[in-house]
């Protein structure tokens, strides 16, 4: 059961993270957008890493 939350508080803060800039791809600029769409992709990515290790 902790593995489960453990996993899901990254997951679901990254998916707010995506989400917002997602909503708001018109209003920033393309540089800012991939800039935040990546940060969010390493964070998954290193919360899922964490877990494994």
């Amino acid at each position: 059961m902790a593995l489960i939350i453990a996993l899901l508080i990254p997951l679901l803060g990254t998916m707010l993270g995506a989400a917002f800039v997602f909503f708001m791809r018109d209003e920033m600029s393309p540089r800012l957008q991939k800039s935040l769409l990546g940060f969010a992709y390493s964070v998954m990515v290193a919360a899922s890493l964490s877990v494994l290790c």
